[in-house]
């Protein structure tokens, strides 16, 4: 059966997402990945204050969830993928499932996507050509699996640099959900699995003529998600429509996340006194090897001022009406 991976973007991020994702070894060992690779530590990104108010902590856990939940359907259910898709940031996850980035390079890009986006000193245009800049500095991979980008809606195969094109572009560019979808089943894709966190493609897809088959991990845990996926389960049934695609969706009331698995709870940076940080054991949290805490990398090394190596620069893209 041919499956592909969806990875949702802005505005599936809820508070205690990464403290709900499979209890696996391939989940664990991706969130002391990201416990050594993100300064401060993973225990408290995800929650209610990070979440409203830090652009960072929505990229990463994003990235997080993603990364996570895929890693524990193919290394702890054997559920192997056919394609990869990713909405918007959700792109970067999708990215690393395909071989393109290491989930290290990956938290290095999204990081400087939300620090851009936070400071709002550039137009998400001239963000697109940073991305595209910082991405031209890492080393190119074959690709793994078909990847089918959120900016085109064209299914890559072989093609490396338009990956990265991709990723540099979803900033600025808006998602064609529909194209996205309309490649993958022209490709053969049977049945959609939504990764971690949220259930907004899941939702989605329903509501589509012909809907095809669609399971969410989060909802319905990694073991049904995974013998759905493999065909050995019947029919999802379709939640109520709920969240809107895109929409940022309001904290949960009463919410009181328990432990990441895998990692010992510690405060993020700025958080109030007297929380009790942690690493996971066996790691050491700290920044991104070879960057300064904060830092955003310029140009490539060696280019002449005001160039953009690597991926073309577009055009500026026409804005939606408000």
């Amino acid at each position: 059966m041919s499956i592909a991976f969806l990875f949702p973007g802005l505005g599936s991020q809820r508070p205690g997402m990464l403290h709900r994702l499979p209890d696996t070894a391939a989940s664990a060992t991706v969130l002391a990945e990201a416990e050594w690779g993100h300064p401060g530590g993973v225990a408290e990104l995800d929650t209610a204050a990070s979440l409203e108010e830090s652009e960072v902590a929505r990229h990463v856990s994003l990235l997080i969830a993603g990364v996570a939940g895929a890693r524990a359907l193919i290394e702890d259910e054997e559920v192997q993928p056919s394609y990869v898709a990713g909405h918007g940031l959700g792109g970067y996850a999708a990215a690393v499932v395909a071989d393109v980035l290491t989930f290290e390079e990956a938290l290095r890009a999204v990081r400087l996507r939300a620090e851009l986006l936070e400071r709002g000193e550039e137009s998400e245009h001239d963000i697109g050509i940073r991305l595209a800049q910082h991405l031209a500095t890492i080393k190119r991979r074959p690709q793994g699996l078909p990847y089918v980008t959120s900016t085109e809606g064209r299914c890559l195969r072989g093609e490396t640099n338009a990956v990265f094109d991709d990723l540099a572009r979803s900033v600025a560019r808006p998602v064609l959900w529909d194209e996205m979808i309309a490649a993958l089943r022209t490709e053969g894709a049977e049945t959609f699995v939504e990764l971690p966190p949220g259930r907004v493609l899941t939702e989605r897809l329903a509501e589509t003529d012909d809907a095809p088959r669609a399971v969410s991990v989060e909802e319905r845990g990694i073991a049904e998600a995974a013998e759905y996926a493999r065909g050995e389960e019947g029919p999802v049934m379709w939640p109520e429509m709920g969240a809107e695609m895109g929409a940022e969706e309001a904290p949960e009331a009463g919410l009181e996340p328990g432990p990441v698995p895998g990692s010992v709870p510690g405060p993020v940076p700025g958080s109030a006194p007297g929380s009790a940080p942690g690493p996971v054991p066996g790691s050491a949290p700290g920044p991104i090897p070879g960057s300064a805490p904060g830092s955003v990398p310029g140009p490539v090394p060696g280019s002449a001022p005001g160039s953009v190596p690597g991926p073309e620069v577009w055009p500026e893209p026409p804005r939606p009406e408000a």
